[in-house]
C-alpha cells in the first residue's frame, strides 16, 4: 500500500499538472481576447479608412527627396492620379531630387498630374524666395496650380502683427507667381494656419493639413494632406511620401489641371 507521503506526492503533482493546464488555458484565452480585439479594431479602422476614402475620388502625394528614387510610372499604377514635388526652401535650399523627380513625373506611359510647391520661410524677403524659386525651378511648373507650404510657426500665426505680416508677405509672394507663370496658388497650412488666413486673401485656395479629413467648402479648399508620413508600396518597395486627396469630384480636377 502506498504511503500517505507518497499518496501526498501523487496527489501534488497531479494538482501541478492542473494548474499548469489551467495557466496554459488561461494564456490562450487572455491571446485570443487581444488577438481578436486587435482584428477588430483593425477592422474598423479600415471600414473607417474606405468609408472617408470613398468621399474623395482623386488621390496624390506630395513628395521631395526622402522618397528617394521613384518610379513614376508604377507610382499612377497605385491609384494615385497626382503629385505634388517639392522644389525650394526659402531663399537657399533646392530638394535634391526635384529635378529629377519632375523629368520623370512626365515620362511615357505616366497618367500622373503633376504640380509643384516651395515652402515658405518668415525669415527670407519675399523677393529673394521668389526670385530663387524662378532660378531653380525655371518653366517646370506642371499644370496644377502652384502651391507654397506656410509652416505653422511662431513666426507666422503667433500673434495678431505675426499674421498681419505674414498676409501681406503672402499677398505680393502669390502675386508674382500669378503674373509670372500664369498659373493659380494654393497656400497650403495647417487648420490653424487656415483659420488665421481664412478671408484675408483675396482669391486664395488653400491645401490643409488634416488626418481627419473632415469636410471642407470645395469653393475654398483644393487639397487636403491626410497622412504627412504616409508611405506606399511602388514598384515592390516602400516609399515615403505625403498623402493627399483633391477635394471634389474628378470632372472638376480635371478642369482644374487643365486649366
Amino acid at each position: 500500500m502506498q504511503s500517505r507521503r507518497q499518496s501526498a506526492s501523487i496527489y501534488q503533482r497531479l494538482k501541478q499538472r492542473r494548474m499548469r493546464r489551467w495557466r496554459w488555458l488561461l494564456v490562450l484565452i487572455i491571446v485570443g481576447l487581444i488577438g481578436g480585439a486587435g482584428y477588430g479594431v483593425f477592422h474598423w479602422w479600415q471600414l473607417r479608412h474606405q468609408t472617408m476614402m470613398a468621399k474623395y475620388p482623386v488621390t496624390g502625394a506630395a513628395i521631395d527627396q526622402d522618397a528617394g528614387f521613384l518610379d513614376f510610372q508604377a507610382l499612377s499604377k497605385t491609384g494615385v492620379k497626382f503629385v505634388y514635388l517639392k522644389t525650394t526652401v526659402g531663399n537657399r535650399y533646392t530638394d535634391d531630387d526635384f529635378a529629377g523627380n519632375y523629368s520623370r513625373s512626365g515620362g511615357s506611359g505616366n497618367t500622373l498630374k503633376v504640380g509643384v510647391y516651395m515652402v515658405y520661410s518668415p525669415n527670407s524677403s519675399v523677393l529673394s524666395q521668389t526670385t530663387y524659386f524662378e532660378k531653380q525651378v525655371g518653366s517646370d511648373t506642371g499644370t496644377l496650380p502652384i502651391m507654397i507650404s506656410v509652416p505653422d510657426t511662431g513666426s507666422s500665426f503667433g500673434s495678431t502683427k505675426a499674421i498681419e505680416r505674414t498676409v501681406a508677405r503672402l499677398t505680393a509672394m502669390i502675386a508674382t507667381l500669378r503674373t509670372d507663370y500664369q498659373q493659380p496658388v494654393l497656400l497650403w497650412t495647417s487648420t490653424d494656419g487656415y483659420q488665421a488666413l481664412k478671408g484675408k486673401l483675396s482669391h486664395t485656395m488653400f491645401s490643409l493639413d488634416d488626418s481627419k479629413l473632415a469636410k471642407r467648402s470645395p469653393q475654398d479648399v483644393q487639397f487636403i494632406s491626410y497622412d504627412d508620413n504616409g508611405s506606399l508600396i511602388v514598384a515592390g518597395e516602400r516609399q515615403s511620401m505625403s498623402l493627399m486627396v483633391y477635394n471634389g469630384s474628378k470632372q472638376s480636377f480635371d478642369a482644374l489641371s487643365n486649366e
